[in-house]
């Protein structure tokens, strides 16, 4: 079965039957191998294999659903992590070039491994190492465990999981590890009791007490804000396209791709990247790409040591924007090399939800019926 086949009935599945559960019993992880609530799309929607406005659409146009609010938020935090990092891409510079972190290696060694003293976290990282995979309730448990109960830097947690997930995105997982950390939310941090551990996961973890250490973490330097990425937009403007593996929407681009006269998709070698990804992770997105390029003719995929040789006569390159993180670290390091100049495509419907994301969830999700509205428009104009 093809990717795109595998997303679309799970999604199709879900919403037909879960979804109106899934407010209820989201928190609950029920174990790797039991059916629980959550959609499970995540890999798919951080390749854009399935576009979260795509989902959204569906949910009011296609599906009957009764309750569908919770899910729908939650597809827009993903959203809003974007855009929050978009709008700050300095937090990524920030973590990415951090290199004196203090700590215990040999705690360390021991935490990535499953050899702590804590059997629940040590289940947890044998279970994101088999499944590449956790449940989002207990990515938070094992983030607050890393930081408060291990006392590891949360930089080096943020990094196990880019390396293990099958749906690391640059946003979603390093906010989310800095949420938990207390940097996000100025002094709110994760901590969980017992008891929430018992409940929600379906008492397979029951321990009298989660001994915590008293850390406090703040950011070292103001994070200024950018808005260079609101100069672009999805038109042409030259003859060769560059697109990532963290952007395969067949339904969108299929309109898009005709007009060069060549593609180029680039996944990125292990050589290339700041943070290694396992083998796994690293076949899976091959596998991804495979399948888009079958799609089109004129799409192939190229080496990243190739590209040097591809564009030797070419100055000027589209690429579709695969928002902050190694692939754009990399292309621009590209551009900056060969003196090329780079320009971003990036989504209309990206660009109207990020300009809303420059403060707190709260104030974006004020916004959420604006950016809906442009949503519907869009898809109502470009019948998708």
């Amino acid at each position: 079965m093809s990717f795109l086949l595998e997303a679309q009935n799970l999604w199709e599945n879900f919403a037909k039957y879960k979804i109106n559960d899934y407010a209820k019993l989201r928190n609950f992880d029920f174990g790797p191998n039991n059916e629980g609530s959550v959609s499970k799309l995540s890999p798919f929607v951080t390749h854009r294999i399935l576009l979260e406005y795509d989902l959204i659409n569906d949910i009011k146009s296609k599906y009957k659903v009764n309750n569908p609010s919770k899910f729908i938020e939650e597809i827009f935090w993903r959203v809003y992590w974007k855009g929050w990092m978009e709008n700050r891409p300095k937090v990524w510079k920030n973590f990415i070039s951090e290199k004196n972190l203090d700590y215990d290696h040999d705690l360390y060694e021991r935490a990535i491994n499953g050899h702590t003293e804590l059997d629940f976290f040590n289940s947890w990282v044998l279970e994101l190492k088999h499944y590449n995979y956790l449940h989002n309730h207990t990515r938070m448990w094992f983030a607050s465990t890393w930081i408060f109960n291990l006392g590891l830097p949360w930089q080096l947690g943020s990094k196990f999981f880019f390396k293990y997930l099958f749906d690391g995105d640059a946003a979603s997982n390093l906010l989310s590890w800095r949420w938990v950390a207390g940097l996000q939310t100025k002094g709110k941090q994760y901590l969980f009791s017992p008891s929430n551990l018992r409940k929600f996961s379906n008492n397979r973890f029951n321990v009298k007490k989660i001994n915590n250490k008293q850390i406090f973490l703040e950011e070292s330097s103001q994070i200024p804000l950018q808005d260079e990425i609101y100069k672009n937009n999805m038109d042409p403007k030259s003859d060769n396209l560059i697109l990532f593996e963290n952007d395969l929407h067949i339904a969108t681009l299929k309109n898009l791709l005709p007009s060069y006269k060549k593609v180029y998709i680039i996944l990125l070698k292990n050589e290339h990247r700041q943070i290694k990804l396992s083998e796994s992770v690293l076949k899976f997105k091959q596998k991804l790409v495979s399948e888009f390029v079958e799609q089109f003719d004129n799409v192939v995929q190229i080496d990243p040591h190739s590209l040097e040789l591809t564009f030797k006569i070419i100055n000027q390159i589209d690429i579709i924007y695969p928002g902050v993180g190694e692939n754009y670290d990399f292309i621009i390091e590209f551009k900056n090399l060969h003196n090329k100049k780079i320009v971003n495509l990036v989504r209309d419907e990206d660009l109207c939800a990020w300009k809303f994301a420059t403060k707190g969830f709260f104030n974006f999700k004020k916004n959420i019926p604006k950016i809906n509205q442009m949503i519907f428009e869009n898809y109502s104009k470009n019948n998708f």
